[in-house]
């Protein structure tokens, strides 16, 4: 936006390229756009701050017409805007079976950013605005969308963040505030040659300037995400970096594949906590956080917090040999609280019944606590509630505790 603002120009196949050719640029700065362009800027801010309820961009855009009207300025316009209602087309079906391998990469690339600058934009204000958004649903209204867009030989519909932001800064609460801006324009296409529409650029990137610092800018959030979970943070940051130096689907697609990375490290490492008693209670608590909390001698107690499947049936493995290495006195019972357990496949079973025989061959009582049904029903069919006996099979892990503690006065 900014070399409108200086009356320069500005070209590279990156921001930071963008950035430096406008910097080079400004030895060639209108002095006339600079001053009209600051003017307008701190009009807007300043109507933002004194008076936020007042529609400083319409004041703007108004105020700026007439102004250029009444001194006659030579300033950049948006350019000629054809007028008339758009012809249907029906689509050269030839012509897409022709160049499918151009067309395809292409069109994957306009849904990604589209679908994801539309979903990151409802999400947002809807939570800024305390109400509810059907993604889904969304989507579906943005096909239909584009279907017609198509249709009439228009361009890709997708949400604009900066107009969005705009909207929402000037008042618009409901779809109210689209549909008037829509037939506006079909209006103005209709019945004149688009003198609104052809409307300073200067004035336009104020109005875009001043959407983007106050409300696409989320400095509060970033710093939510470093303090919340660092890893969210750098992630955000690897995206603006991918957007600003190879462009807006990179960055996404970098976004993308560092969250699924995240999200497959999370669920193959999870929780495998050893847990102790909270005294006076019937509670048991991760021993890491609350190292006081009572054990017991011969008794192995702990939480698998992650569905146990082929990618994580190992981690279980490993971090019950770890804990029972080098124990004095030796464990006798080791008790699997299950309750973080909400899904079971067969090679997770199969790791459940290699731990069963182990741990007799060792002399050790395996039990299972707190499985949900689901959980049970696929143990079941693998015969594992036959092979535990329903006595090493709880709904409780202090009844596991006392049974254990039964067995050891025995």
């Amino acid at each position: 936006e900014l070399p409108k603002l200086t009356g320069t120009s500005a070209e590279g196949s990156s921001a930071w390229r963008e950035l430096g050719s406008w910097v080079r640029s400004l030895g060639e700065t209108d002095m006339t756009t600079l001053v009209l362009g600051v003017s307008a800027l701190c009009l807007i801010l300043g109507l933002r701050f004194s008076a936020s309820r007042f529609p400083g961009a319409l004041v703007l855009v108004a105020g700026g017409i007439l102004l250029t009207r009444l001194l006659d300025l030579q300033v950049a316009l948006v350019g000629e805007v054809p007028s008339g209602f758009p012809s249907f087309v029906a689509p050269d079906l030839a012509y897409l079976a022709n160049h499918l391998s151009v067309i395809t990469p292409a069109a994957i690339g306009i849904l990604l950013i589209g679908f994801s600058q539309s979903a990151g934009d409802a999400r947002e204000y809807a939570a800024r605005h305390k109400y509810r958004v059907d993604i889904d649903r969304e989507s579906i209204a943005q096909g239909v969308a584009n279907v017609g867009s198509g249709l009439v030989q228009g361009i890709p519909v997708a949400t604009s963040l900066s107009a969005s932001s705009l909207n929402d800064q000037s008042g618009a609460k409901t779809q109210m505030s689209s549909l008037v801006t829509g037939g506006i324009v079909v209006v103005d296409h209709a019945l004149s040659r688009s003198p609104v529409l052809r409307s300073s650029q200067g004035r336009a990137r104020c109005c875009h300037l001043d959407a983007v610092l106050f409300g696409m800018i989320d400095l509060p959030g970033m710093g939510r995400l470093y303090r919340v979970q660092r890893f969210d943070f750098w992630i955000s940051i690897a995206a603006l970096l991918g957007v600003l130096t190879f462009g807006v689907l990179a960055g996404v697609i970098i976004g993308m594949v560092l969250s699924i990375i995240w999200l497959i490290r999370s669920s193959t490492h999870p929780n495998v906590l050893e847990l102790g008693n909270q005294p006076g209670t019937e509670q048991y608590r991760g021993l890491e956080t609350y190292p006081d909390d009572t054990t017991f001698p011969g008794l192995l107690i702990i939480r698998f917090d992650g569905a146990l499947f082929f990618a994580t049936a190992d981690t279980l493995h490993d971090r019950l040999r770890d804990l029972l290495r080098d124990r004095q006195p030796p464990i006798r019972t080791v008790v699997i609280d299950c309750e973080s357990v909400n899904f079971v496949d067969s090679q997770g079973a199969e790791k459940l019944r290699e731990l069963h025989e182990l741990a007799g061959y060792n002399g050790i009582e395996l039990w299972l606590t707190r499985l949900k049904s689901e959980v049970i029903e696929t143990l079941a069919r693998d015969g594992l509630v036959e092979l535990f006996g329903e006595d090493r099979i709880l709904t409780d892990t202090h009844g596991a505790v006392a049974a254990h503690l039964r067995n050891q006065e025995v």
